[in-house]
């Protein structure tokens, strides 16, 4: 898959938020400082060039313990909302783990994220809020748990190494279909579709 379509298919659906938490290293200063004065001792207004930026996983929920339909609208939530967190930074592990083998939109979102981190390109904003409309009764055959989701998504940019944008797009709302399941006492997400009406 190029960037170019990996990157168009990036807003499809919303997925987790993902918080950014301000960062320092602590280098040692290179000589002893000199004692301030009076005339020295205001500090510096001008951020520390090795400031970075720390992305934070949406915390699970306790609800997501209940094997019921509250159980499947926390589990459901929570993997929309992860959705930017994998983006910035291509750890896919907890999404990959609560993906279905047959859930092609989990599959999709997993590639993309992980060729944005090997082509060393950065995920900016997406971030997602997620809340569930309505959900339906559960599928007897497969004990499926249909829901209706609005999503909302944050502005999106993605930059390439030299710092250039290659990909924006403006916030949006969307509504998404989720089918939740209980596998091995795990909540899966079976599919996520987005040609619901909103």
């Amino acid at each position: 898959m190029t960037r170019s379509r990996a990157i168009l298919a990036a807003t499809s659906i919303a997925a987790a938020a993902a918080l950014l938490v301000a960062g320092c290293d602590d280098d040692p200063p290179a000589t002893p400082s000199p004692e301030p004065t009076a005339a020295s001792a205001s500090p510096s207004a001008s951020p520390s060039p090795s400031a970075t930026a720390v992305v934070v996983a949406p915390e699970r929920p306790k609800e997501m313990d209940d094997d019921g339909p509250a159980g499947a609208e926390a589990a459901a939530v929570y993997f929309l909302e992860l959705d930017p967190y994998i983006m910035k930074t291509g750890d896919t592990a907890n999404y990959e783990e609560m993906s279905s083998k047959s859930c092609t939109h989990c599959s999709a979102r997993i590639d993309q994220a992980k060729e944005i981190a090997e082509q060393g390109d950065q995920w900016h904003g997406g971030d997602v809020k997620a809340r569930v409309v309505h959900t339906y009764e559960q599928e007897a055959t497969t004990e499926i748990w249909p829901m209706d989701v609005a999503v909302r998504i944050s502005p999106v940019s993605v930059t390439d190494t030299s710092g250039s944008e290659v990909f924006s797009e403006a916030a949006d709302t969307t509504e998404s279909r989720v089918e939740m399941a209980r596998r091995d006492g795990q909540w899966v997400v079976v599919e996520v579709r987005t040609d619901q009406s909103s």
